[in-house]
């Protein structure tokens, strides 16, 4: 809160996504995933309406000039007591903590995609399509979905707003960590759906 400023933005949003994509192409397939998951994007990687209302709602930064502005932003209120190369190296570990919390959260997504691809798991009459909607999370009708949407909404925020809060404890224990478990449970569950299946 910048000089009593109560407009809390930062470079990353609300939901730690953004446009222009990452150019490392592993975690630019990862956020793909999640903004398909977000609804954001159709399952072919087409914008969909929704992104209207997140444009609308400015709950994400969508140009690289947005982010680079809220980033700088940043930069300036933390070299306000640290070094500019401090701040710089900070932000960047949130970054590549983002990163590896996208890996974990996209290949949850996928693993469930694939048991609506295999009709493993119906699809809930609410979703447009064959894939998780992250948005729709009290509407979870299996336990495997209620997983998912717990380590989205909950531990995926923790690793995010853990490191950005420069608390790298929380952010691996409660956050990172708790991803992990929750990526493990979803993978033994659909292999448990897949073996019933055969």
């Amino acid at each position: 809160m910048q000089q009593g400023n109560h407009e809390v933005r930062t470079a990353w949003g609300f939901l730690a996504v953004r446009l222009p994509l990452p150019q490392d192409e592993q975690w630019k397939n990862d956020q793909v995933t999640i903004l398909q998951a977000l609804g954001v994007l159709d399952p072919d990687g087409n914008p969909t309406g929704r992104l209207d209302a997140v444009k609308a709602a400015d709950v994400a930064r969508l140009t690289q000039e947005d982010f680079d502005r809220e980033r700088n932003k940043m930069i300036e209120t933390c070299s306000q007591c640290h070094s500019q190369n401090f701040a710089v190296e900070q932000l960047k570990r949130g970054d590549e903590m983002i990163a590896e919390a996208d890996h974990l959260l996209a290949d949850a997504i996928r693993e469930i995609a694939g048991l609506y691809r295999a009709g493993l798991l119906k699809k809930p009459d609410s979703y447009v399509y064959d894939f998780p909607d992250l948005l729709t999370f009290h509407d979870a009708p299996t336990v495997i979905e209620q997983r998912l949407f717990e380590m989205h909404l909950k531990h995926r925020m923790r690793a995010f707003q853990g490191v950005f809060h420069a608390n790298p404890d929380y952010a691996l224990w409660y956050g990172w960590s708790e991803m992990k478990r929750d990526l493990t449970e979803i993978k033994e569950a659909a292999a448990e759906l897949r073996q019933h299946k055969n």
